[in-house]
């Protein structure tokens, strides 16, 4: 989910041992694939690779919807979410962008895969080709954002997460960032769902523990 927010879009189709209801346990990866039955408590998924899954939706599992968009969706005060890779030249290139309704999760920080980072961020401006072109002769279009991070006010370089800021989240330091948007980067908009989209034939990741749906992601 490539890596979201905190996240990357592969990390999120990865299939994984059949959860069984009541049995407690950790938190397993999230199981792609789609929805075969749900009755209004109980969510019934055949996952990819042949497997079945069956969980209970609780008022406090969160359902998300995923919507395709393109880079010409972002506009400024967007806020967004990009896995991305910085290159020999320093470049940090988009491997996926997520839209949000709401920021979350504020700040510039290393991934687990090395050379990876990930931006959850407010967009400032959108150089689009021609613009781009104009500026320094490059063909991809530049994101150009703005984040709470993890330095105190006024700090030099700010990065890292905006909750570990001194007192609290979007209290610390102001950082400025941007990266590039290769041709056929994933673009989505999570939107909030519930539970009347889980209907049988939607694609589905769910996330669960203790046989219960902790997150589901409706894809379109």
């Amino acid at each position: 989910m490539r890596l979201f927010l905190t996240a990357s879009f592969a990390s999120l189709l990865l299939a994984a041992p059949v959860l069984a209801q009541g049995v407690p346990g950790p938190a397993s990866p999230p199981i792609a694939g789609t929805v075969k039955s749900f009755d209004g408590k109980t969510l019934e998924v055949s996952a990819t690779g042949g497997a079945a899954l069956s969980v209970a939706v609780t008022p406090a599992t969160r359902i998300t919807l995923t919507v395709p968009k393109t880079v010409a969706d972002i506009k400024p005060g967007d806020f967004i979410a990009s896995g991305g890779t910085r290159g020999p030249d320093g470049v940090l290139r988009a491997n996926e962008i997520r839209i949000f309704s709401a920021p979350g999760g504020e700040g510039q920080f290393p991934m687990a895969q090395p050379g990876q980072t990930m931006t959850n961020a407010t967009v400032t401006q959108v150089m689009t080709d021609a613009t781009v072109k104009q500026v320094g002769g490059g063909k991809a279009p530049v994101i150009k954002l703005s984040f709470h991070g993890a330095g105190a006010p006024g700090s030099a370089n700010c990065t890292g997460r905006s909750a570990d800021a001194p007192g609290g989240a979007g209290k610390g330091c102001v950082g400025e960032t941007e990266f590039e948007v290769p041709a056929n980067v994933k673009v989505v908009a999570q939107l909030p769902g519930d539970a009347s989209m889980l209907k049988p034939g939607a694609k589905v990741s769910v996330g669960a523990a203790n046989g219960q749906a902790t997150r589901i992601t409706i894809s379109q």
